[in-house]
């Protein structure tokens, strides 16, 4: 089989979806799979074509519709897998309902307020253009796969979506104590943005100021100014370090001698890829119950309900006062990823839906 990949990124971009591509490529490669990985961002219409024409089957990883209509024209099947959330409505707040009922919600919810300054009511036209497009590619797509099973419930379409994992390997052996710094860190990786609910760790830290504990924030974006205020409003300057953006490599070092990862989100995340790092390094992970975090963290990691950073504070606590109980959840996690989310099965998953 020749299986043409496609995504929308940039070669140096950071993206869960291009993380995704280059673990899955090895074990295809493997299965006697011939592959070409094709940026509609960066290559020129003439190697879609050419590319398209080369392939028995695209696996396409974006809503690009323009890209789908040609693999159409030439008679090629479509494997779409969707790694991002298909509706507005459902960024902060999901429950289940049908495919009717959600472009309904969707349109709704789309709708500029009456107060709204004229170009804002204008861009009402694009969101609906963008969903149109959406929808336009779905339908023209053959298979459809999403990065978890909430990604894969959440579009509510009337055919079946497959839940598809990111394959991942573990990337460390076993991890003891004596791995772990002192004093014990708990670490954030991502972007500082609001609805990552950075805010509601440094709360969360504040709460348990008298233990001795550091608290490390990996990642940039325009939340920083706001949190390092925070820090000092909320007097936990000693416990907090922003460290900025660090390659792949750091981040996980970082992450491996810490107590435990937390990540307080407030959207609902589609996947979380940062717990299955985290998991892959024998490290135990707090997360908040959103979107699919649960699911890739695994029932052996601690969780808390968005915006509670109360109970976040307490999970936090409970590590610190028990570090061997937290290495023991690691290791729990670690052993979940190698079960459910290692590259052989998510080859032949995908392998299944494009046969």
């Amino acid at each position: 089989m020749k299986l043409l990949i496609q995504h929308t990124h940039r070669p140096d971009e950071i993206a869960g979806v291009v993380t995704y591509i280059d673990a899955i490529v090895p074990g295809l490669n493997a299965c006697g799979v011939e592959t070409q990985v094709l940026s509609t961002q960066t290559k020129p219409i003439t190697s879609w074509i050419s590319e398209i024409l080369w392939a028995d089957v695209v696996h396409m990883n974006s809503n690009h519709l323009g890209f789908a209509l040609l693999c159409k024209l030439f008679g090629k099947r479509i494997v779409i897998k969707y790694h991002y959330l298909f509706y507005i409505s459902t960024h902060f707040h999901y429950e289940q309902m049908s495919f009717w009922q959600r472009l309904k919600l969707e349109l709704i919810q789309t709708l500029p307020k009456s107060n709204y300054p004229l170009k804002w009511k204008l861009h009402t036209f694009v969101k609906w253009a963008r969903l149109a497009t959406r929808l336009g590619t779905a339908i023209l797509s053959d298979r459809h796969a999403a990065c978890s099973r909430f990604l894969a419930e959440s579009h509510s379409f009337p055919w079946q979506v497959t839940a598809l994992n990111y394959p991942i390997e573990s990337a460390s052996g076993q991890k003891i104590l004596a791995d772990l710094d002192q004093p014990y860190t708990f670490t954030y990786v991502g972007r500082l943005s609001s609805d990552k609910g950075v805010d509601l760790l440094l709360r969360a830290a504040k709460l348990i100021e008298a233990e001795n504990f550091k608290v490390k924030i990996i990642g940039s974006g325009q939340e920083l100014e706001r949190l390092t205020g925070l820090v000092e409003e909320l007097q936990i300057q000693e416990r907090v370090e922003f460290l900025g953006r660090r390659s792949g490599t750091e981040v996980l070092e970082i992450v491996r001698s810490s107590l435990a990862l937390v990540v307080p989100s407030r959207w609902q995340e589609p996947a979380g890829y940062v717990s299955l790092e985290a998991s892959s390094v024998r490290t135990c992970s707090i997360v908040a119950k959103v979107g699919g975090l649960p699911e890739m963290a695994g029932a052996s990691n601690l969780f808390f309900d968005r915006e509670d950073y109360k109970t976040l504070a307490r999970q936090m606590k409970a590590c610190l006062d028990d570090p061997n109980r937290a290495l023991e959840r690691g290791e729990f996690a670690h052993q979940y990823i190698c079960e459910q989310f290692n590259s052989e099965k998510a080859v032949r998953e995908l392998l299944e839906l494009c046969n």
